[in-house]
C-alpha cells in the first residue's frame, strides 16, 4: 500500500509539473482575467436577470474584447513615446520626493521602491509589447477565461467549497472569505478608484493640451501609482499640469484643469466616492495593502496586484487561527 501510495504522489507531482509548465506563459491573462470577471461579477448578475446570463456574459465579452484591442494597437503604437514620457515623470517625481529634505532612511528607501517599481513596469511593458502575435494570443485567452467565469460563477463557487475536506472545513471557508474580502478591499474600492483616476487624468491632460497623448497616459499611469500611496495622491499630477498651463499664460485653462482635477481626481472623489467603496467593501490595513501590491509587483510582475495582498490576507488569517488555538490550548 505504501509502494501505491509513493507511485500515486509521484504521478500527481508530474501532472501537476506539466499542467504549470502549460499554463506558466498565460497565467497573468488568466489572472487578470478572473479578477476582472470577479469586479464585473456583480454587474454581470444584474444585466443577466434582465437578459439571460449568456447573453449578458457575450455583452460583456465584447466590450472587453473592443478595449483589449484598442489597448494592444494603442500600446504598439505609442510604446516609446509612453515609456519615455513615464521614465520621465517617475525621474522627476523623485527628484522632487528627495529634494523634501526627509531623513535619510526614508529617502533611500523611497529611492529604491521608485526605482524598483519603474524597472518592473518597464519589464513588463517591455515583454508585452514587442509581439502583437503574443498580445492578441493573451487577449484570446483573456476573453476566453473571463467569459467562461462569468458563464460559469455559480457552479464554479460551489465546486470550490465542495473540494474543502470536512477536517478543518471551518477554516476553508475562513479563508475563502479573507481572500473574497481582500479581493473586496483591493479590487473594488483601492484600485478600481486609482485606475479611475488615472484614466480621468489622463483624458485631461489630453483634452487641456497639458501633454500629448503619449505624456498624457504616462501621467495617468504615475496618478494610479501615486493613488496607491498613502497621504501622496493624485492630486500632485493634476497639481503639475495646471501650474504648467498658469505659467504657459493659460489663466482660464490653468484654473478650469484645476477645477476639473479636485473635483474628478482628488480630493473630491475621496470624499464622496471613496467612503461608500470601503463601507460595502472589507477594511484592510493600508500599510499591509501597500506591502502586498508593491511587493507583489516586485516578486511577480504586474500579476502581483493580486496575488501580493491576498497572500497577505490569507497569512494573517492563518496567524489569527493559529493564535486561536494557542489560546484554546
Amino acid at each position: 500500500m505504501r509502494t501505491e501510495h509513493v507511485i500515486w504522489f509521484v504521478v500527481s507531482i508530474i501532472i501537476l509539473f506539466v499542467v504549470w509548465k502549460t499554463v506558466e506563459p498565460l497565467i497573468t491573462s488568466i489572472i487578470f482575467a478572473l479578477t476582472v470577471a470577479y469586479i464585473l461579477h456583480p454587474a454581470h448578475t444584474r444585466l443577466a436577470q434582465k437578459i439571460g446570463s449568456r447573453e449578458s456574459a457575450i455583452v460583456f465579452s465584447a466590450i472587453m474584447s473592443l478595449l483589449l484591442v484598442g489597448f494592444i494597437f494603442g500600446v504598439a503604437l505609442w510604446f516609446r513615446d509612453v515609456t519615455g514620457s513615464l521614465v520621465n515623470y517617475i525621474n522627476e517625481s523623485l527628484e522632487w520626493f528627495i529634494s523634501l529634505d526627509l531623513p535619510p532612511d526614508i529617502a533611500k528607501s523611497a529611492t529604491i521602491l521608485f526605482e524598483r517599481v519603474s524597472e518592473k513596469l518597464s519589464e513588463y511593458l517591455l515583454s508585452y509589447t514587442l509581439s502583437i502575435p503574443k498580445l492578441l494570443l493573451q487577449a484570446i485567452i483573456f476573453i476566453v477565461v473571463f467569459y467562461g467565469i462569468l458563464i460559469h460563477s455559480h457552479s464554479l463557487s460551489a465546486e470550490l467549497y465542495s473540494l474543502l475536506p470536512e477536517e478543518r472545513r471551518d477554516l476553508g471557508i475562513e479563508l475563502i472569505e479573507k481572500a473574497r474580502d481582500t479581493l473586496n478591499a483591493i479590487l473594488r474600492t483601492w484600485l478600481m478608484l486609482s485606475v479611475s483616476k488615472g484614466i480621468i487624468l489622463t483624458l485631461g491632460f489630453y483634452v487641456f493640451r497639458v501633454a500629448d497623448l503619449s505624456g498624457s497616459i504616462a501621467a495617468g499611469i504615475v496618478c494610479v501609482v501615486l493613488e496607491l500611496l498613502p497621504v501622496i495622491g493624485g492630486w500632485l499630477v493634476w497639481l503639475v499640469g495646471a501650474i504648467y498651463l498658469l505659467t504657459q499664460g493659460q489663466i482660464f485653462a490653468g484654473i478650469m484643469f484645476a477645477i476639473y482635477g479636485a473635483l474628478l481626481i482628488s480630493p473630491g472623489p475621496d470624499i464622496t466616492i471613496r467612503p461608500k467603496l470601503v463601507a460595502e467593501g472589507a477594511k484592510m490595513n493600508s500599510a499591509l495593502a501597500l506591502i502586498g501590491i508593491f511587493g507583489g509587483i516586485m516578486a511577480f510582475g504586474i500579476k502581483g496586484i493580486v496575488i501580493g495582498p491576498v497572500a497577505l490576507g490569507l497569512l494573517l488569517t492563518l496567524l489569527e487561527e493559529w493564535k486561536e488555538q494557542k489560546r484554546e490550548g
